[in-house]
C-alpha cells in the first residue's frame, strides 16, 4: 500500500499567466518514459535511458524516431485509438456462438477483439506505414485475421496468420473504416433509426462535431411517442432540422449497411448494395454531405477527406490522446498550429505525433507556482498508467499475462478489470482514469504481485528469460556489488530516475527482513511488488 501525493498550489495564483510559462517540463529520462508508454506501450530500456540522460535534445529526438519505427508502435496505435473510437467493447449484437466455425466458448474473447479492432487495425496500419491519413476513409482494403476470414466475406492471404491486409468480396465501396463491419457492429442501427446514430458517430469521430452535444429544446414539441408526428417534425420543425437537416442526408449514404434484422448474421456481416438508395424513400433525404449531394458511401469517404474539419479533427484527436485531456478553448491556437503543420506535411500521422509530443503541454511534468487555479485544475501533468497500458508493460518486462477463461484480465470487463484499472470499455467508460481510485489501486497491486512472482522465479534459472534481472542470483546479498547494481538497474528501468542512498537503504532493509523470514526468492518477490506499486512506476 502506498500514498499518492498531489501537487499543491500557491495561495495567490496570478490570473494572466501564459500557459506555457506555468508548465515545468519533465527531464529527458522521464520524458522518454512518457514517450515510450504512449507510442510503444512499454518502458524504455536502460540503454535507451542512458542515451538521453545528458539532456541532449538531438538524442531525445532520435529516441522518439526509434519509438515511431518500433514494431510495437502499430499495436500501441490500436490501443490508443480505442480510447476515442470505442470499438473494443465486450459484447456485440451477434455472438461468436452463432458462427459454427468460430463458435467455441474459448474463442469468444478473441472474436470480440477481432471484431472491435478491425477499424483500429486499419488506422494503425496506415499510421505505421506512413500512408496518408485520408486513407482511413478512402482505402479499398481492410485488416483481417483468421477468425474474420473464416466467417466474413473477406479475401485473406493464403497461408497467412494474424492481422493482414485483406479485401471484402461483397461489393462494398472503397471507404476505409467506413466500410468495415467492425465499425458498424459497434455503432449499429435499429430498423427505425435509419443509420442516424451512425451518421452522428461519423461526425464525432472524423469531424469532431458531436450532434449529441448540441443544445436542444423539446418544450412544446411533438410527443416522442407519436412516430408519425416525429417523422413530420424531423422534416419541418426548425428545432429538429437544426440537427437532422444535415444528419439525415448523411445517414442516407449508409443504407448499404442498413439491415432488416440487426440480430441476423447474414444481414449483419454482408454489405447490401441493393439497399443504397433506400434512404431517399425511408428517411426522405437523398445522400448528401452538409448540403453537397453525394452518390453514396464511396463518395462519402472522399468528401470527408477533403473537408478541412477532417484534418483539424485528426490534430484534435491525437492532441487529446497524448495530452491526456481534451483541448480547452485556450488551446485553440495550439491545435490550429498542429493542424497547419499536418496539412503542410505529407499527410501521414507520424509528423503529427512528433508535433504533438513537442508541445509544452505534452512535455509538462508539473505546474510552477505561477500557475493559475484553472490551470492547476485542468492540466493533467501526471498521467496514471491504466489497465491496458499495464498489460503491455508487464508482459514486456516480466512476461506476465493475467488471464482467466481465455480472457485477458486487464483488457476486458466480462471477467476482468479493465474499467477498475482505469481503462476505457467504449460503452460505459469513455475516457481513461485521471485520478487514483480504490479499484485502480487494487488492480495495479494485484498485477504487481503476479509480475513480481514471475520475475523472482527466474533466480538461478539459466533457461529463463530474465527480462529485468541482469546480474542477481540467490547468492547475491546486500553489500555485494552485484546486488547494488541490480537494485540500481531496477530503479532506473522502472522509474527512469536514478536511485539514491536513502531508497537503497529502505529497499535493502525490506529485502533483508523478508529474506531472513522466507528466503531470497520471496525477498525479491516482495521488493519487486513494492517497486511496481510505487507512484513513480504507476504514473508518467
Amino acid at each position: 500500500m502506498f500514498t499518492l501525493f498531489f501537487l499543491a498550489c500557491a495561495t495567490e495564483a496570478p490570473t494572466d499567466v501564459d500557459p506555457d510559462d506555468a508548465l515545468l517540463p519533465l527531464d529527458n529520462p522521464r520524458l522518454l518514459r512518457r514517450l515510450s508508454l504512449d507510442l510503444r506501450g512499454t518502458l524504455p530500456t536502460t540503454a535507451e535511458l542512458d542515451a538521453v540522460e545528458g539532456g541532449d535534445e538531438a538524442a531525445l529526438a532520435a529516441a522518439r524516431d526509434t519509438l515511431l519505427e518500433d514494431p510495437a508502435f502499430e499495436e500501441r496505435m490500436v490501443r490508443l485509438l480505442a480510447e476515442r473510437w470505442y470499438t473494443r467493447v465486450d459484447e456485440y449484437l451477434i455472438k461468436n456462438a452463432e458462427y459454427k466455425d468460430v463458435g467455441r466458448p474459448e474463442q469468444e474473447y478473441a472474436w470480440e477483439r477481432s471484431v472491435g479492432e478491425e477499424p483500429l487495425r486499419l488506422m494503425a496500419h496506415i499510421a505505421a506505414n506512413d500512408l496518408p491519413w485520408t486513407d482511413i476513409v478512402t482505402a479499398d482494403y481492410t485488416m483481417a485475421d483468421e477468425l474474420m476470414a473464416q466467417v466474413w466475406p473477406v479475401a485473406y492471404p493464403d497461408d497467412a496468420s494474424g492481422w493482414q491486409v485483406s479485401t471484402y468480396t461483397d461489393g462494398r465501396p472503397a471507404a476505409g473504416v467506413l466500410a468495415t463491419n467492425g465499425l458498424w457492429w459497434r455503432y449499429y442501427t435499429t430498423v427505425s433509426n435509419y443509420n442516424r446514430g451512425r451518421a452522428a458517430a461519423i461526425s464525432r469521430l472524423l469531424l469532431c462535431e458531436d450532434y449529441l452535444a448540441r443544445p436542444v429544446s423539446l418544450s412544446g414539441q411533438v410527443a416522442l411517442v407519436d412516430s408519425d408526428g416525429i417523422g413530420a417534425a424531423l422534416k419541418s420543425n426548425p428545432y429538429c432540422l437544426g440537427c437532422h437537416g444535415s444528419l439525415d442526408p448523411l445517414a442516407s449514404s449508409l443504407f448499404g449497411f442498413w439491415v432488416a434484422n440487426e440480430y441476423n448474421i447474414h444481414e449483419m456481416d454482408h454489405y447490401h448494395g441493393e439497399r443504397e438508395q433506400l434512404g431517399t424513400q425511408l428517411i426522405g433525404h437523398a445522400p448528401a454531405y452538409y448540403g453537397t449531394p453525394i452518390s453514396g458511401l464511396g463518395q462519402l469517404g472522399q468528401t470527408i477527406a477533403r473537408d478541412p474539419r477532417f484534418t483539424r479533427c485528426a490534430a484534435t484527436t491525437f492532441a487529446s490522446l497524448l495530452w491526456g485531456r481534451e483541448p480547452a478553448d485556450d488551446d485553440y491556437a495550439r491545435v490550429e498550429a498542429l493542424r497547419q503543420d499536418f496539412v503542410a506535411g505529407d499527410g501521414s500521422i507520424k509528423p503529427l505525433l512528433r508535433a504533438v509530443t513537442d508541445t509544452p503541454v505534452y512535455r509538462e511534468g508539473a505546474l510552477s507556482e505561477a500557475a493559475t487555479e484553472a490551470q492547476i485544475a485542468d492540466e493533467n501533468t501526471t498521467r496514471l498508467v491504466n489497465a491496458t497500458q499495464l498489460e503491455t508493460v508487464l508482459k514486456d518486462i516480466a512476461g506476465f499475462t493475467w488471464s482467466y477463461n481465455g480472457y485477458e484480465q486487464l483488457d476486458n470487463d466480462t471477467w476482468g478489470y479493465r474499467i477498475q484499472g482505469g481503462g476505457v470499455d467504449g460503452s460505459n467508460v469513455t475516457s481513461p482514469l485521471r485520478t487514483p481510485s480504490l479499484s485502480w489501486l487494487l488492480t495495479t497491486s494485484r498485477s504487481a504481485e503476479g509480475s513480481a512472482a514471475i520475475m523472482a522465479a527466474t533466480l538461478d534459472n539459466p533457461e529463463a528469460d530474465p527480462r529485468i534481472f541482469q546480474f542477481v542470483s540467490s547468492e547475491d546479498v546486500p553489500g555485494d556489488d552485484a546486488f547494488t547494481q541490480e537494485l540500481d538497474a531496477l530503479h532506473w528501468r522502472l522509474y527512469a530516475v536514478r536511485a539514491d542512498d536513502t531508497w537503497r537503504a529502505q529497499i535493502t532493509d525490506l529485502w533483508t527482513t523478508t529474506n531472513d523470514a522466507s528466503g531470497p526468492t520471496e525477498a525479491w518477490t516482495v521488493v519487486l511488488t513494492a517497486m511496481m506499486e510505487d507512484p513513480l512506476f504507476l504514473t508518467y
